[in-house]
C-alpha cells in the first residue's frame, strides 16, 4: 500500500532523476564506490511500506544523504508507465550494463507467453534502479531481476497465517476471517505461480534470499536496525 500521491510523487521522481544523472557522471569518472541496494520479497499480509520508509530514513541518516529511496509497486509502476522518465533512467546506464540487461531478459522472459513480455520494461526499470544503488525495491520480482548484481541484500518477510489474516482484515476492513484467509491463499498462489512457472525461480526456498525475517517476532525499528547493521557489516555503507 502506498501513501505517496500526486505532486509529491512527481517531485520524488524528479529528485531521483537528478540522482540517476549524477550516477552517470560518477561512472564516467570511474567511481568504484559500492552502490548498495535492497530487494524485499514478502508473503501477502506482511505489510512492508512502513518498514521500507523507516529503512530509507535510517540509511540516509547513517550516510548523511538523501539518496536512499524506497520503491514500492506504485512508484515503480509510475516510472515504468512514464516513458520519458523511464528512458532517462535507462540512458544513464552504460552500454555494457544495458547489454547484460538484454541478456537477462532473454534468459527468462523471451521464451514465455505474450502476457509475460509486458514485464520487459519493468525489468529494465528495476535493474537500472538497482545498478544506480541506494534503492529499496519492494516486490516486483526484484530478487530475480537483480540477479548477478553486486552489493545487493535480498530480504524475505514471512509471518504466521494468523498474523497475516489479522493484518489483511484491518487493512481491507474485512470482517469475515474466512474471506481474509481465502484472499491470502489466492495472492500467495498468484505470486508463487508467476515466479515458478514464468521465471523458474524457487520463491519459497530460503536459500534464494540473504535473510528471512518473521515479522511477527520483531518491531519495525528492530527490523530496520538489523538490516542497517547487515549493510554496515558488509561494508556497503559510507
Amino acid at each position: 500500500m502506498s501513501y505517496i500521491k500526486g505532486s509529491t510523487l512527481e517531485k520524488m521522481i524528479q529528485k531521483q532523476v537528478k540522482y540517476w544523472e549524477n550516477y552517470k557522471k560518477a561512472e564516467e569518472a570511474k567511481d568504484e564506490q559500492p552502490r548498495p541496494f535492497i530487494t524485499i520479497s514478502r508473503e501477502y499480509g506482511c505489510v512492508i511500506s512502513p518498514i521500507s520508509r523507516l529503512l530509507s530514513q535510517k540509511l540516509n541518516e547513517l550516510e548523511g544523504t538523501e539518496n536512499w529511496q524506497a520503491y514500492d509497486r506504485n512508484l515503480i509502476d509510475e516510472i515504468v508507465n512514464n516513458t520519458g522518465v523511464s528512458d532517462r533512467l535507462i540512458e544513464t546506464i552504460d552500454t555494457k550494463k544495458r547489454e547484460e540487461m538484454t541478456e537477462l531478459m532473454r534468459s527468462f522472459l523471451t521464451d514465455y507467453p505474450p502476457q509475460v513480455t509486458v514485464y520487459k520494461q519493468l525489468v529494465r526499470t528495476v535493474r537500472s534502479l538497482s545498478i544506480h544503488g541506494r534503492a529499496i525495491i519492494v516486490g516486483r520480482a526484484g530478487v530475480v531481476i537483480t540477479r548477478g548484481l553486486r552489493f545487493g541484500i535480498h530480504l524475505r518477510f514471512i509471518a504466521p497465517q494468523g498474523y497475516r489474516i489479522k493484518k489483511i482484515m484491518e487493512l481491507n476492513s474485512i470482517k469475515d476471517k474466512l474471506e481474509a484467509e481465502k484472499l491470502i491463499e489466492k495472492k500467495d498462489r498468484e505470486r508463487h505461480n508467476f515466479l515458478t512457472q514464468y521465471i523458474k525461480f524457487p520463491a519459497n526456498d530460503p536459500a534464494s534470499y540473504d535473510l528471512t525475517i518473521n515479522m511477527s517476532r520483531f518491531t519495525d525499528a528492530e527490523i530496520v536496525d538489523t538490516v542497517a547493521g547487515l549493510l554496515r557489516s558488509k561494508g556497503y555503507l559510507k
